[in-house]
């Protein structure tokens, strides 16, 4: 195989703005903030967490926030009744298997993807999973579509990165890999 297709987790393989909303409002309530899902919606998803957090809690402190993300974390799953697969993209996903190399780049945590992809019964519908632990820095940097490129030795030319948020479209243009953005959560 000579070919790699990437795809991004939240916005793209699955909707989970509700999800990621209700685990923050959940994880905020003890350090007395909230937070407005039309807010959470159009500001905060898509982006990295060290961008965001400060939006959500402001004046916390950078050890209030960490604990912050650990709580987000921690009550993830409980709302992954939320989450909607894009059916389609995984029916992609099937028909690309004999022929493409298949990996999962998301700023997400390595715990919160693992948990939507079982909940799903998606777990090995991917030979990479990078997540925010694995990447070095967050996208809009290209590193981590470059890293899971350099893993099987595909060139850009070779690869199809499938993306939805500004971030994710900015580091896939950067990584010279052919992109297709997704849109269909809306």
């Amino acid at each position: 195989m000579k070919k790699l297709a990437i795809f991004d987790l939240d916005g793209t393989l699955f909707d989970t703005v509700r999800v990621n909303y209700l685990a923050y409002q959940q994880a905020l309530e003890p350090f007395g903030y909230t937070v407005e899902e039309s807010f959470f919606r159009h500001q905060c998803f898509g982006h990295d967490y060290g961008t965001f957090g400060p939006w959500l809690a402001p004046g916390l402190d950078a050890e209030g926030l960490r604990q912050v993300h650990l709580a987000k974390k921690a009550c993830y799953s409980a709302w992954l009744g939320e989450a909607v697969k894009n059916e389609h993209l995984f029916a992609l996903i099937s028909l690309m298997r004999p022929e493409y190399h298949l990996a999962l780049v998301t700023a997400g945590s390595r715990s919160n993807s693992r948990a939507i992809l079982s909940h799903f019964g998606e777990q090995e519908s991917f030979d990479l999973i990078l997540t925010s632990e694995d990447v070095p820095r967050p996208k809009p940097d290209p590193v981590g579509f470059q890293m899971a490129m350099a893993h099987f030795g595909v060139m850009p030319e070779d690869t199809l990165i499938f993306e939805d948020s500004d971030t994710g479209i900015a580091a896939a243009k950067a990584s010279k890999a052919h992109l297709m953005i997704v849109d269909g959560f809306h």
